[in-house]
């Protein structure tokens, strides 16, 4: 594979001791750090990436609760200081294949993205099993969000991402919200910052991991921070619209008759 010179896995995590063996199992050799964020567990996550004895392994431990997003954060300002090129988010949950890093790399490693998104549909329909309501949440989010970017999102939700040096920085100085949706936020602010952006198939892998996304209010809250964010692009379209067009007057009359 021809990836960037330093991958750095950031992998998010709140009471994952269960699947997170299995996760570290599969991280492959050519990875150059693996940062654990330990988003305030209270069983043994911690524990078991310090049992895990590997040389890469990067624990940072949240004294409360960060939320998913805040504990990405927090793994993609490790990444930088560690000097890494490229940095992946990676589930402790196990809802990644592993094996599919190279395709979720290959846009950054080829220079044509700066960010890249997993997409675990074919034609509307998932890429492995994944429960009904998810699929359902996920089309309405996923409409929510191509709106609000002005562009197709094909999986908003999809928190299988890769993104640059150039791109940790610069999704690091937005204003970001830190619960859970995070992956749709990243998206639009990478738009927002006209970072080149991709999309690559990845598959769904859902199992006997247990949801920490309330069912009713956090898609609901999500929806209205898209909406929210596509309203904000459209007013600053218009703005500069406006703008453009009173230069364009103030031209015409300069240029006139005197």
């Amino acid at each position: 594979m021809s990836a960037p010179e330093r991958v750095a896995l950031v992998i998010p995590a709140r009471n994952e001791d269960r699947l997170l063996p299995r996760v570290l199992a599969a991280i492959p050799p050519w990875v150059s750090s693996v940062i654990l964020v330990d988003d305030a567990s209270e069983d043994r996550t911690g524990e078991v990436m310090a049992a895990w004895g590997d040389s890469r392994a990067r624990t940072l431990r949240a004294g409360r609760r960060l939320g998913v997003g805040g504990a990405i954060l927090l793994g993609y300002r490790e990444a930088l200081e560690l000097g890494a090129t490229c940095a992946v988010v990676i589930a402790a949950d196990a809802q990644m294949d592993l094996g599919e890093l190279p395709r979720v790399l290959g846009p950054i490693a080829r220079g044509e993205a700066d960010y890249v998104q997993g997409n675990r549909f074919r034609g509307g329909a998932p890429r492995g099993p994944m429960p009904w309501p998810r699929v359902l949440g996920n089309r309405i989010l996923s409409a929510s969000a191509s709106w609000a970017a002005g562009r197709p999102i094909a999986d908003s939700q999809c928190g299988f991402t890769a993104a640059s040096a150039r791109a940790l920085r610069s999704l690091g100085a937005g204003s970001l919200p830190r619960g859970y949706g995070f992956p749709a936020f990243a998206r639009l602010e990478a738009h927002r910052r006209d970072l080149k952006v991709a999309e690559v198939p990845v598959s769904a892998l859902y199992g006997t991991e247990v949801s920490g996304i309330r069912p009713w209010r956090d898609p609901a809250l999500i929806l209205m921070r898209i909406v929210w964010r596509g309203l904000a692009r459209r007013l600053r379209e218009l703005a500069s619209r406006a703008r453009a067009f009173a230069s364009a007057r103030r031209l015409d009359r300069a240029g006139g008759p005197a």
